[in-house]
């Protein structure tokens, strides 16, 4: 990613803060930090990259005669901007648990590979990179724009501590859009180092951009992580279960589940059992007590009655409702639907 030279940044490129940055830490607590290293030195590279980014097993070999590479960035404890060029080809691993990465490449090529997901990058197309989880990448002769965002941050916004995003989805054509505008409307801002920015200031503009990407990306859903393989068969389970968060509160049993997942029912029985110790059946009953215990949360008790929820999801027994509820979540249905007055 680089800091690019223009005065104004354009959708989807981020502007080089006009004043020489140092690196470090802030120069007062609270204070945003700025930070530029270069060089042409491939070991020099990799040793800074690593340092700052968990890089495992990289393997680095050279393009052209010369190897120039640089990093430049401006942050603070909620987020960063951050820009990385090198021309190099670059393969590794990588890995973080406290900071959501949205990156788009400028030039160059880039690709990411996770959990049999692989994405090649395409230029001013942002995407948001794993978490919590090892991922590989392969850069060649590369200019990428990175957006830092600090975990505790984003997931206090959501009221949810473990959110994710769904990593290395594109975002549609409006989510692309909606994060352009930020970038565009912010970033030449908290690049400027002769900027005084308050701390109110700070936050508004990491929340906008928190916020954008809360717009722009999907959030991950706990059931994904749930099988853990790159084969054919976890490919096949991944869609069973897909299937069966979409559609848990129409009239669905084994055979539709199977049919979507390109299993036999005996075919899904077996590798449900085998990966989730879970039948079909247990499986269905599962997600639409989720279902109906998001939708309880949500309701209005003087609007909407708890009989009423959960035939919408497909219980038509309501004592036998009501005891599994209690199992799942250790309080009754009426305890969840609360009035809103």
């Amino acid at each position: 990613m680089v800091l690019s030279t223009q005065t104004r940044p354009s959708a989807t490129t981020l502007g080089t803060p006009p004043a020489t940055p140092v690196a470090g830490a802030p120069e007062r607590p609270g204070a945003r930090w700025f930070r530029r290293v270069k060089g042409t030195d491939i070991d020099h590279a990799v040793a800074f990259f690593s340092e700052g980014y968990d890089l495992r097993s990289p393997v680095v070999r050279r393009t052209s005669r010369h190897t120039p590479w640089d990093f430049s960035g401006v942050g603070d404890e909620r987020m960063s901007l951050r820009t990385a060029r090198a021309a190099v080809d670059f393969r590794g691993a990588c890995r973080t648990d406290d900071e959501f990465h949205v990156v788009w490449l400028r030039s160059g090529s880039t690709s990411f590979s996770h959990r049999g997901e692989h994405v090649d990058l395409q230029p001013g197309v942002p995407v948001v990179l794993p978490i919590g989880d090892t991922w590989e990448m392969h850069h060649r002769d590369i200019s990428l724009n990175i957006v830092q965002l600090d975990r505790r941050f984003v997931t206090a916004l959501t009221g949810d501590p473990d959110f994710a995003f769904e990593p290395l989805q594109r975002p549609s054509t409006e989510g692309v859009r909606v994060w352009q505008d930020v970038v565009r409307r912010n970033s030449s801002t908290w690049l400027d180092r002769g900027t005084d920015l308050s701390s109110v200031a700070r936050r508004d503009i990491a929340e906008s951009f928190a916020r954008a990407a809360l717009t722009a990306f999907p959030r991950r859903e706990v059931w994904r992580a749930s099988v853990d393989g790159t084969g054919p068969e976890h490919e096949r389970l991944r869609r069973a279960l897909e299937f069966v968060h979409a559609h848990a509160a129409e009239a669905i049993g084994t055979p539709e589940i199977a049919s979507a997942a390109g299993l036999s029912p005996r075919g899904l029985q077996q590798s449900l059992r085998r990966h989730l110790d879970q039948t079909p059946g247990e499986l269905l009953r599962q997600v639409r007590l989720d279902g109906a215990h998001a939708e309880l949360r949500r309701a209005d008790r003087d609007e909407v009655s708890v009989a009423e929820i959960a035939r919408a999801w497909g219980f038509g027994h309501l004592g036998r409702f009501s005891a599994a509820y209690r199992v799942r979540f250790g309080e009754l249905p009426s305890e969840s639907l609360r009035s809103r007055g």
